[in-house]
């Protein structure tokens, strides 16, 4: 059954409920209207009667002459009006006169109440309308007073039964064709609602289910609706991946963070104790550098000492130049930013390694592609950290014998990479992903901490450090530091939440 036939047989049973409805109150009011005009003129022929019997009736009984008058009367009234029986009454309800013409006998008394009423000479209908008939009364009122009353009975079996039969049939159709409607309308809802129910509950399955597909029904006017269900279902199930997938990166990203807050909170406690440690070893080493310079001077030329006190003298300028080193990495430096360009800053820090990689017999070159953003940067801090990539990049040459070292300075979305790319030995994987930890090192006399300052600078600025490579192939630092506009924005991140 197709939607617009479930439809017109919903329509056709309201049509049917509301045409028996109205047929039904059609005949109802029609019977009414009857009755109506039936009481009124029975009331009217009553309050005639009742004037003509105020001449006799008085106050507890009738004037001379009253008792053959008053049936006379009544026997006018019921022969010039159908009516099925007449009486009259005083106001103690005693039946003074009575006339019935179907032979009944008449009562000898009838209580005040079924002819004194408030709305004379109009009662209500359905005080009226009883099971016998129709009756109707009028008060008999003399010198200003209520002394008794008339009363008329209208049965007219053949008039009131059928309007009875009339309106018990009318009910019956109604109640035939409210049934009809109701079981038609029960029909639709069901054949409606299935598809619906069955849709609603598919729904409620995708919160906790993945693949939920319903078949297409019958009805084409639903098709429609089932496909799109099944096309938003379909993209549920790739939002759901797509959003799992966004969560492990989170995750990921998350327990990175947490590595490098633990990593900040480590090297935070190291900065404070080795400010200690600087204080008391500095003023050792200060004391041993005294006491070496004092007997070198002493010592003459041909000593065979001097050798001893000169090699004394060397490891502890070592020694003082780690501790230097190890405090640029371990202490908070505060950052001093300004707006410049990146250019001068890379090509001075390669010019300082011109006297250790001519040593080393390392060849130079710088290329910085023209109309490079400024950036946000502590020049001394981002040259000291291009100056370590540098000198990394001339040791790992030297023990090869020589090698190039290429610097280059690229645009890149939202700011700029820099490059130090050597010839040298290259890096494994192993390696690479240790590579920028503190005191992480590959060379027997490195301290791990040089390419550990490169890091925290680029970090500091706002960027990033990375590192790519392979064993025999050489090996590539790349520093990504934002424009000025993004990195001025991370600079004041970084100080609302200092």
């Amino acid at each position: 059954m197709t939607l617009r036939l479930k439809l017109f047989v919903l329509i056709a049973g309201v049509i049917i409920f509301a045409m028996s409805g109205v047929t039904a109150v059609a005949l109802w009011r029609e019977l009414v209207r009857g009755q109506e005009l039936l009481l009124r003129e029975g009331v009217a022929l009553a309050s005639t009667t009742a004037t003509g019997a105020s001449h006799w009736v008085r106050e507890g009984g009738v004037d001379p002459g009253g008792p053959e008058a008053l049936p006379a009367l009544l026997e006018r009234l019921v022969s010039s009006a159908p009516l099925d029986r007449a009486w009259i009454v005083d106001s103690a309800g005693k039946v003074l006169a009575c006339v019935s013409r179907t032979g009944e006998p008449c009562p000898e008394g009838v209580p005040p109440s079924e002819f004194q009423a408030a709305d004379w000479p109009l009662q209500t209908l359905s005080r009226l309308v009883r099971p016998e008939g129709i009756v109707a009364s009028a008060p008999i009122v003399r010198a200003g007073a209520v002394v008794g009353a008339v009363r008329v009975d209208f049965t007219h079996e053949e008039v009131v039964g059928a309007a009875r039969d009339l309106a018990w049939g009318a009910a019956a159709v109604a109640a035939f064709w409210i049934a009809l409607g109701h079981l038609l309308a029960a029909i639709f809802i069901r054949q409606v609602t299935q598809p619906l129910v069955s849709l609603a509950s598919a729904a409620e399955s995708l919160a906790e289910e993945r693949g939920v597909r319903l078949e297409e029904p019958e009805d084409r006017e639903l098709v429609d609706l089932v496909r799109a269900f099944n096309h938003m279902s379909a993209r549920l199930d790739e939002r759901r991946a797509e959003n799992q997938r966004l969560i492990a990166e989170l995750e990921e990203r998350v327990a990175q963070k947490t590595r490098e807050v633990l990593r900040a909170d480590r090297l935070a406690t190291l900065g404070g104790i080795a400010a200690g440690f600087a204080h008391e070893l500095g003023n050792s080493l200060n004391v041993i550098r005294g006491y070496a310079a004092v007997t070198s001077r002493e010592l003459p030329d041909d000593s065979p000492h001097r050798s001893d006190v000169e090699a004394i003298r060397r490891e502890v300028t070592r020694a003082a130049g780690l501790i230097e080193r190890f405090l640029v990495f371990a202490r908070a430096r505060t950052v001093h930013p300004l707006v410049q360009p990146v250019e001068p800053i890379l090509r001075e820090a390669v010019e300082v390694l011109g006297p250790a990689a001519a040593h080393a017999k390392v060849e130079r070159a710088v290329e910085v592609e023209p109309g490079l953003p400024e950036v946000l940067a502590d020049a001394e801090l981002l040259r000291q950290a291009f100056l370590n990539l540098g000198v990394n990049a001339v040791q790992a040459m030297q023990d090869r014998g020589g090698g190039k070292l290429t610097v280059r300075a690229l645009r890149e979305p939202g700011g700029l990479v820099v490059e130090f790319h050597d010839t040298g030995p290259g890096i494994d994987a192993e390696a690479a992903a240790h590579v920028f930890e503190p005191f992480f090192t590959t060379k027997a006399s490195g301290t791990g901490l040089g390419l550990a300052i490169v890091r925290q600078a680029a970090e500091a600025h706002g960027g990033t450090v990375e590192v790519a490579g392979a064993p025999g192939a050489g090996a590539t630092f790349r520093v990504h530091l934002p424009a000025a506009e993004a990195g001025a924005a991370a600079d004041a991140a970084a100080g609302g939440a200092g």
